[in-house]
């Protein structure tokens, strides 16, 4: 099961409080998910999904409204991996006069001879209303990557208005949507983790937005780690290639004029550098008696590098 599918079946299993909740979450399905098809000669009203408990919902909510206006069928197909996928048909609400009422309330009107559908202006005030319109909508052309690998929530509509209508119910909420077009369809989408959650949280996929957060604490706890550790490599990268440099200076001041020819100070920690080849600065001062610093130990490595340069010249 996917992530998408997984957050679909905890919708499906909501139970709205109120029936406007009810009448517009259909509505948020119908108008997104239904679309005008030729078959043969003839054009039929449909609703396609590849989700069984996204068909049962809306054959389900039908019945409420309009009793025995759609008829539901699944078929096979191969296409990438081999599974159902389920149409309902609702070439009979056409010919039922509460059925297109229904249609007329949630601003469709359907010009079956012309095959188009013409929508006009659904207006929603309750906030309860507008969740519930979202949660219809993402029900029937919604998906989710997985968060494990990339934060990415997009709806394809088949109509530029359903879109912008879908963006201005999005943007109530303080949501941050953005719109492409794809092989003509309108897709509205957001690619930013805090925006999925916030939108997981309005359609009250609340499992799945616990599921979410937990994956992005993780990441966030893995690039964390990952970051202290390039930063380590880093920093004993440069370690590394300072103490170097400077054994090759103390060997050349002992080549040259001898390490106890040195000042004690300078020859104090010459010796300690060629000991402790690996050890930073601030660890080879605290091996000096009395202590020494960073900055003081820096000094004098310093003042070797400049000896040694001197002689190199």
């Amino acid at each position: 099961m996917s992530f998408s599918s997984d957050i679909k079946d905890e919708l499906c299993r909501l139970q709205n409080e109120k029936p406007c909740c009810n009448f517009s979450e259909l509505a948020g399905m119908l108008r997104a998910g239904l679309s005008v098809r030729k078959i043969g000669k003839n054009y039929t009203l449909s609703f396609i999904t590849e989700h069984a408990m996204v068909s049962r919902l809306i054959y389900s909510r039908m019945k409420e409204f309009v009793p025995d206006c759609v008829e539901i069928s699944g078929e096979k197909t191969t296409r990438f991996k081999r599974h159902v996928v389920y149409r309902l048909n609702f070439r009979k609400i056409l010919k039922m006069h509460k059925g297109l009422e229904l249609l007329h309330s949630i601003g469709m009107n359907i010009n079956l001879s012309e095959g188009e559908i013409i929508y006009t202006d659904f207006q929603l005030q309750d906030r309860c209303c507008i969740r519930a319109y979202l949660r219809g909508g993402f029900l029937a052309v919604g998906s989710v990557t997985s968060p494990d690998k990339s934060y990415h929530v997009e709806l394809s509509f088949t109509n530029d208005s359903i879109s912008s209508e879908y963006m201005k119910y999005m943007e109530y909420f303080e949501l941050k949507p953005k719109s492409l077009v794809r092989n003509n369809n309108s897709v509205v989408y957001m690619k930013e983790g805090q925006d999925i959650v916030d939108f997981l949280n309005i359609i009250n996929a609340h499992n799945a937005l616990l599921e979410m957060e937990n994956i992005r604490i993780l990441k966030d706890m893995r690039n964390q780690v990952n970051r202290i550790v390039n930063c380590e490599t880093a920093n004993l990268g440069k370690i590394v290639d300072a103490s170097v440099k400077q054994v090759e200076c103390i060997k050349l001041l002992d080549r040259t004029i001898g390490i106890e020819n040195l000042p004690i100070n300078l020859k104090e920690i010459a010796r300690l550098r060629l000991e402790n080849p690996e050890a930073s600065m601030s660890e080879l001062g605290k091996m000096l008696n009395p202590e020494l610093s960073k900055s003081g130990v820096n000094h004098r490595m310093r003042r070797l590098q400049k000896m040694a340069d001197d002689l190199a010249k």
